[in-house]
Parts: C-alpha cells; sequence; structure tokens
C-alpha cells in the first residue's frame, strides 16, 4: 500500500469512526437523564415500595443496560434498536424495534426512552423482591401455614415489639438490682401462671426443644415410647432421628394403634431413664386403637422415680373445642394430670414467634437449663420480647380474638366468610367477560399439626377461564403470586380457591379486588 492508499483508508477510517461516534451520541442523547426518572410518579410509587437506595441503583442499571445495547446494535446495524415511542410515523405503535438504517426515517420525532426505563426497573425490583422475604395474603384457608410462616402476629403486639426491637432492652438485666437478670424471666411467670408450670424456659423451635429435653434428662439413659407415636414431622424430620441425637435410647412398645400401660411398665429397667409421649401432629389412627390413661401412665412413672415428657407439638392455652374444632388436651391439662416437662410450639395455637417452650418441674427445668445445649439454642430478643407480649394477652380475658389472628380466624363462622367472597365476586363481575365466579362452601384445616383430620367450615371464592376466553387455572395460579402482594389460593377442578378464612383483614380483601381487577382484565397476555 502506497502513501496515498494509506492516506485514504486512514481517512475512511476515520469517517466510519466520527459516523460511529455520532451514531451513538445520537442514540445517547435519547436518553433521559437520571434525575428525571427519580422525580416520575411511577418512581415515587416504586420508592416507597422498595426504598429509594434500591430504586436509585435500578434505574442506573437498566440505563447502562440500556447504553450498552445500543453501542452494540451501532456496530452491528442490523440488529434493531428499540424506540418507545414511534407514533409519528404511520402505521407504527409504540415500542417497534426500528434499525439503526431507518434512522433517518425518523429524523424529527421524539423518540422517548422514559417508559420502558420505568417499566424496566418495575420488573428488576419486583424480581429482586421475590428473593426477599415480603409479605403475601394467604388464601390457602389454612390458618398456620408452614410454608407462610404459621402464626401471624397482632398488630398491637407487633406496634409494642417495635420500640423494643430499635432501642435497647433489659433482656438480661434486673432493673430492681441493676445485675444480671435471666431473658425467660420476661414471659415465665404469666406463663406459669396459665398453665400451673413451676417453671419455664424457652429455645428456638420446639424440635430443639425436644431435643434439649432428652439430651439433658434421659442421655445415656432408655426413653420408652409408643411405636403409634414415633412420628415424621414437616421437612421429613422424624422423632426416632431427632431422639437419637439426644444420646437416649428409644424402647419401643406396643403396637402402631395400640398401647396399654403395661407395655410401658413392662419395658422399664434400671437403665430407664423417662417415658415419652409425642402428640401425633399430621395423622389419624381411628377405629381398633388403644392408648393408656395419661393419669396412669404419669402414675407409673412416678411410682419408679421416672419422669414423663409430652411432646404436645403445637400445643394450646386453651380448649379449641369452644371454635368448634374436636377437642384437644391443654398444656395446663397435661400438667395437672402429671406430666412433668411439656414442650410445645410458640408459633402455632400459642399465636406467638416461632419458639419451643418446656414447662414443667422447677427441678427438671433447672437441670435442662444448665445443659450446654441451652446456650446454643437459646431465644434472641425478639423472641423474648414477643413471647412475653402473647403471654400477658391471655391474661387480658376477652381479649384472645382481638389481639391474636390465628383465635380471630378460628372464630370467624361460614356465614361471615360467605358474604366477604360474594362481595369480592360482586367487585369483579363487572369487568368478567373472560372468566366465570362461583362462592362455594369449603372445609378449612387449622394446620400446623392441629387437630388432623378435623376441619372449620369456610367459604371460597371459585375464579376460571369462561370458554377457554380468560387465562387457565394455573395461569391465574401463577398471575396471583407474581402480584405486587403475592396471593397463595389452591387449585381444585380447574377452578382457582380463594378461601376466607385466612385472608385476615379488610385490607387485604381490598388489596385483593384491586390487584385481581388490574391482572386479570388489563394484563391477560391472551
Amino acid at each position: 500500500m502506497d502513501k496515498g492508499d494509506r492516506k485514504l483508508h486512514a481517512s475512511k477510517a476515520h469517517k466510519e469512526e466520527e459516523s460511529f461516534l455520532n451514531r451513538r451520541n445520537e442514540l445517547f442523547r435519547r436518553l433521559p437523564k437520571i434525575d428525571r426518572i427519580m422525580g416520575m410518579e411511577l418512581t415515587k410509587e416504586l420508592t416507597e415500595q422498595y426504598g429509594y437506595r434500591a430504586v436509585l441503583e435500578a434505574a442506573r442499571k437498566v440505563e447502562e443496560e440500556l447504553r450498552d445495547a445500543m453501542r452494540q446494535q451501532i456496530l452491528v446495524e442490523e440488529k434493531p434498536v428499540v424506540f418507545l415511542d414511534t407514533s409519528g410515523l404511520s402505521g407504527q405503535k409504540d415500542g417497534l424495534p426500528v434499525k439503526l438504517s431507518d434512522l433517518k426515517a425518523l429524523s424529527g420525532i421524539t423518540l422517548d426512552y422514559t417508559e420502558y426505563i420505568l417499566q424496566e426497573m418495575k420488573s428488576l425490583l419486583a424480581h429482586r423482591s421475590q428473593r426477599q422475604m415480603q409479605r403475601v395474603i394467604n388464601a390457602t384457608g389454612v390458618i398456620l401455614h408452614t410454608n407462610l410462616g404459621r402464626a401471624p402476629l397482632g398488630d398491637r403486639l407487633v406496634s409494642e415489639l417495635v420500640p423494643l426491637m430499635t432501642g435497647y432492652t433489659n433482656l438480661e438485666l434486673n432493673l430492681e438490682d441493676g445485675k444480671r437478670g435471666s431473658r425467660y424471666d420476661h414471659f415465665a411467670e404469666n406463663l406459669c401462671k396459665l398453665t400451673g408450670a413451676e417453671a419455664a424456659i424457652a429455645v428456638n423451635n420446639n424440635a430443639a426443644a425436644v431435643l434439649l429435653m432428652l439430651t439433658a434428662l434421659a442421655s445415656g439413659g432408655e426413653t420408652v415410647v409408643s411405636r403409634g407415636e414415633l412420628v415424621e414431622i414437616g421437612g421429613k424430620f422424624r422423632i426416632p432421628d431427632v431422639c437419637s441425637q439426644s444420646g437416649t435410647m428409644l424402647v419401643e412398645v406396643g403396637t402402631t394403634n395400640r398401647t396399654y400401660l403395661e407395655d410401658y411398665e413392662n419395658a422399664v429397667t434400671e437403665n430407664t431413664a423417662a417415658f415419652l409421649k409425642v402428640h401425633t401432629s399430621n395423622y389419624q389412627i381411628t377405629g381398633f386403637t388403644h392408648e393408656a390413661e395419661f393419669v396412669e401412665l404419669a402414675e407409673a412413672a412416678h411410682n419408679r422415680g421416672i419422669p414423663l415428657l409430652v411432646d404436645f407439638g403445637s400445643g394450646s392455652l386453651v380448649d379449641i373445642a369452644f371454635y368448634g374444632i374436636e377437642p384437644e388436651k391443654t398444656v395446663q391439662e397435661l400438667l395437672k394430670k402429671g406430666a412433668d416437662i411439656v414442650s410445645f410450639s410458640g408459633d402455632k395455637l400459642l399465636g406467638g414467634p416461632q419458639a419451643g417452650i418446656l414447662a414443667g418441674r422447677k427441678d427438671l427445668i433447672e437441670k435442662i437449663s444448665r445443659h450446654p445445649l441451652m446456650r446454643a439454642l437459646r431465644i434472641d430478643k425478639f423472641t423474648a420480647a414477643a413471647l412475653d407480649k402473647t403471654v400477658s394477652i391471655y391474661l387480658d380475658e376477652g381479649q384472645l380474638e382481638k389481639e391474636i389472628p390465628v383465635y380471630d380466624m378460628m372464630s370467624r363462622s361460614a356465614e361471615e366468610l360467605k358474604r366477604n367472597a360474594l362481595w369480592l365476586m360482586g367487585e369483579l363481575l363487572a369487568d368478567a367477560s373472560e372468566y366465570e365466579f362461583a362462592v362455594t362452601s369449603t372445609r378449612n384445616p387449622v394446620g400446623g399439626g392441629t387437630t388432623p383430620g378435623k376441619t372449620l367450615p369456610g367459604a371460597a371464592l371459585q375464579i376460571r377461564s369462561l370458554n377457554g376466553k380468560g387465562l387457565s387455572a394455573q395461569e391465574i395460579s401463577d398471575c396471583l403470586r407474581k402480584m405486587d402482594t403475592p396471593v397463595i389460593g389452591h387449585i381444585v377442578d380447574d377452578w382457582v380457591y380463594l378461601e376466607m378464612r385466612t385472608i385476615r383483614t379488610g385490607e387485604e380483601l381490598e388489596i385483593l379486588r384491586k390487584e385481581l381487577k388490574y391482572d386479570l382484565y388489563k394484563k391477560n397476555p391472551q
């Protein structure tokens, strides 16, 4: 290549580079400033939901990705650039992909990326939030739904917890003498008043309570338990596996369906450390069955100097038969009939935070509290405070259904639930060209291993596509789960069921109405 050719080649390359830069800058100039984006009304709404920092980061990320796309599309002109406002071109719709080679045809037309950026920000923030814990509306009808966090806390309780969680507390400080105190004292006294227990402590969940109880009281010895009570709880955790970690040897007695007092008595050896009773939680054995009378079992244990330990699972401090559910024993009843220690959950029928509570004989509780595992399994300040507030509500007669959501939901009549379902259906029927609705009677389990097989009468709103015009049942369910406030229902025979019992408040009903109207009718991909 001679000197003249080199100059010509260099000039051509320079012109191409200049053209590239001009086209790039032309596109870049069309991008709105970040300040403008952050001042938009939709951005303000997103800021209220996700926080300013998260929204600002999302805006910067979307705009930077858009710049990168523009750079690539400039280098390969056959790839389209998406212009959000091409309404000035006859016959073209907003969002039509336009090639760079058509840029001249678009001269003089306002091309605005603002709406695109806002929608991409919204999608990005929503996707991120799905990986984070967020509020959902429980429309399954299962009150103690493990996947949805079991017992919700009451509004007043939460409001009283806020100043305790945002500041320092006397968690382990005795304010009377200024010396170190116990984190368990805050709720133990009231719990003992309620249950008749001599002492009480708590750890992080009931499986931990059982593990700690057996480790402290029966490690190296034998624990006698009925074969019919060797249950598997959620997450494939099995009672025998939990117990074996304690160092005790399980001695199984009786059969799956029938266990007698003499089965326990005949199993006693010099190595017997405890009798164990386990709530059967998520199943029932019916028909040809038998179990030892509790009072007689307690007497047999005590005559031999053996403690009777009870894993009571969900537990209860009140007679739930009042709510139309088959009665179960209460913690008070078990202790009165001779149980030495009862362990039960804090976040089930108690209606409080996740915890495993141990209540019973003072000497045994003290022995348990001195075990090294106690520190590893101890509750934090939130749990201690929430247990204190929850137990205090039980002492305030007449406040249970007002302050504990679990009991509020159990107390609702089928008639009230039907009225709520009919109201919601009436709100949606006006725009129901693609869907059909119905209100049906249902049965609602309490959940959480409580009264297995027993349910409360309920009512649900049913939704399904009308003659294939709308979304399928699975698509409706997916749509509900991806709403700004996710809604979790269930599907039966191509109908989506929204159970009214666990839609807790008028606010949740209103959220559901608004989001259903928008998501089903405005965003239907069909």
